[in-house]
């Protein structure tokens, strides 16, 4: 399912008239590279460049180059494009086993070179630099590479050759180009069964042995994961063969469709408006349109919303996503406010996390854009509150969970719960629930930082969660949770919520900002979970501070014993984590109140 659709997005890419997609065939390869090696007529090295970013910063320039299969272990050169320890072998310093890999290089490159029969300046230059001697590379190496240049060559990367005259690079040159696609069509893996036929796993089309992928590609750029790449499809011991078959041979797949579903996948990941990265987790996302207003839809829920901050046009998708709390509250719906999007268009969204030298897949999700829009619709409905002025991305929601704000400390597996709630349109997952009640009873009010024990944010995933989780388990109490303050509520919890926030105004009104430890920071975890051991207390510490508060005291007793008219006379011993959180809720709902009536005033 996962490799069929990045399959199909390579036969849409292929589809479109573009001359800005350069999408390669299936003898080449598009990679990253980090050397130019420029040679003269002679075949001598005269430059090595490194490319150079706008900003003048080392960078690596895309190029099509030929085939590249994944290397496993061993000496396999590369044509055309390898590293410089295949290059230049032990005339780079440390180079281990260093002409073990020129010889392996100068073998495959004559192998190729010989049936051509055009002898074009660049050409004979190329096969005079295989000729060199050790004495003659080392030496025109130390006359052009610095110490910097030596460190970076010796790091690896790949290396491209340019024949200087020109200004021609010979992986581009015709004759060069149709010898390596004879070379490569003849040459076939060393397999027996040639008559053997498979059907490809991908595309269902039969096919020969020689035809399977042996390898499938490595795929870059994921969080954590070998910056050589790692494989979705690999199998490394016995255990995991069957019917005596090895390596990808237990799984036929094409070297056609490993190629192209390689070449999706990696050009997803090298760009930042598919990829978004989640703790551990690379989620890459896309729609299946070349169209690019459901893709930057989708880019606009899962990351945050400065990673774009150049969009400021008022009708972009971005500006219309982050404006979707506002929009419900004025009443629009989904279709009114994404009139143009297709709404038929598939979307699929892949979470990957490194796994050694081999991936995994931490979940997967596919539907529709309507489908998922109804879903995201509902999910900003739940989360919309009092004081939420933008609408929180994915990202956002699990920084909350985290002990600090910081990434590196949010589980791995809460990552998963909040995509499948939030793709699905199911009940937010209690673990989650509960890490974030955990953090809002240890954690205080940072300022300077913009972080508070329960801001706007923190709220509203505490609203959503427990609307959510009185829909799936059709309690009544889903109509009690409001956007703002609902002094009809019939929950105990929410109007405890709402009296320690009296108490603690009552408390800040009289002694001002000479507050050491506010009520909030002393009692907050007891009042939540066992309010009749703590209640009574702040009740009575309430009495000395309205004393003392010659000009509001009378008017904060009033709104404390407005609220205690909605309690029984006894206070819960116990609180439960739901019900922990509506009195989360009814704090927060009650601190707005306080701060709209000023404002108002």
């Amino acid at each position: 399912m996962i490799l069929q659709s990045l399959y199909r997005y390579h036969q849409l890419l292929q589809e479109r008239e573009s001359e800005n997609e350069s999408i390669p065939r299936a003898e080449y390869s598009s990679v990253d590279v980090s050397f130019e090696v420029q040679l003269n007529e002679h075949g001598h090295v005269v430059a090595i460049i490194q490319p150079e970013s706008a900003n003048g910063k080392i960078s690596k320039i895309k190029h099509v180059v030929p085939k590249q299969e994944k290397r496993s272990s061993g000496i396999k050169p590369y044509f055309l494009c390898d590293k410089p320890s295949y290059l230049f072998g032990a005339a780079l310093p440390e180079a281990k086993h260093g002409w073990a890999y020129r010889e392996a290089m100068r073998k495959l490159w004559k192998d190729v070179l010989k049936h051509i029969k055009t002898k074009s300046p660049d050409i004979l230059a190329l096969h005079s630099f295989l000729e060199l001697s050790y004495e003659q590379l080392e030496e025109q190496i130390k006359q052009l590479a610095d110490k910097t240049l030596l460190k970076s060559l010796s790091n690896g990367g790949l290396c491209v050759l340019k024949y200087a005259p020109t200004g021609q690079f010979l992986h581009k040159n015709r004759d060069i180009q149709l010898a390596w696609e004879d070379y490569y069509n003849r040459v076939a893996d060393n397999v027996t069964e040639k008559r053997t036929l498979f059907t490809c796993l991908i595309t269902g089309e039969k096919m020969q042995t020689d035809q399977i992928a042996r390898l499938h590609p490595s795929i870059k750029n994921i969080a954590g994961a070998q910056s050589s790449g790692a494989a979705i499809v690999s199998f490394n011991k016995e255990s995991f063969c069957s019917y005596g078959r090895e390596q990808s041979y237990n799984a036929p797949t094409s070297k056609t469709a490993t190629d192209a579903y390689g070449y999706v996948l990696n050009k997803f990941l090298s760009d930042p408006a598919h990829r978004v990265r989640m703790n551990d987790t690379t989620v890459v996302f896309w729609a299946e349109s070349l169209a690019t207003k459901e893709q930057d839809w989708m880019a606009s829920l899962l990351q945050n919303f400065d990673e774009d901050a150049g969009q400021s046009d008022e009708d972009s998708i971005r500006t219309r996503v982050k404006s979707v709390v506002t929009r419900i509250r004025q009443g629009q719906h989904f279709n009114d406010t994404f009139a143009d999007l297709n709404k038929d268009t598939t979307f699929y969204i892949l979470g990957l996390s490194p796994n050694a030298a081999r991936l995994s897949i931490r979940f997967w999700y596919t539907g529709t854009i309507g489908e998922l829009g109804e879903r995201v619709w509902r999910h900003y409905q739940d989360l919309s509150i009092v004081g939420l002025e933008r609408s929180p991305t994915i990202r956002e929601l699990l920084r909350e969970t985290a002990i600090g704000h910081d990434w590196s400390n949010i589980s791995p597996n809460i990552e998963g719960q909040m995509m499948r709630s939030f793709l699905l349109g199911l009940p937010y997952s209690r673990s989650v629930f509960a890490q974030l009640m955990n953090r809002i009873r240890a954690e205080g009010d940072e300022p300077k930082k913009g972080l508070y024990k329960i801001g706007a944010v923190r709220a509203a995933m505490i609203k959503a969660y427990l609307l959510r989780y009185y829909r799936f388990n059709k309690n009544p109490l889903e109509g009690e949770i409001t956007m703002e303050l609902n002094k009809q509520s019939k929950s105990i919890p929410y109007h405890l919520g709402r009296l320690f926030a009296c108490l603690e105004r009552t408390q800040e009104s009289a002694l001002g900002q000479s507050i050491n430890a506010s009520i909030r920071d002393r009692f907050w975890g007891a009042a939540s979970a066992t309010p009749a051991n703590v209640f009574p207390r702040l009740l009575s510490l309430a009495q000395h501070h309205i004393a003392k508060d010659e000009k509001w005291g009378k008017n904060n007793d009033y709104r404390i014993q407005e609220v205690m008219n909605t309690l029984p006379p006894q206070f819960p011993k116990r609180l439960t984590l739901e019900e922990q959180g509506m009195f989360a809720l009814g704090y927060y709902h009650q601190r707005q109140e306080f701060f709209t009536k000023k404002a108002e005033n």
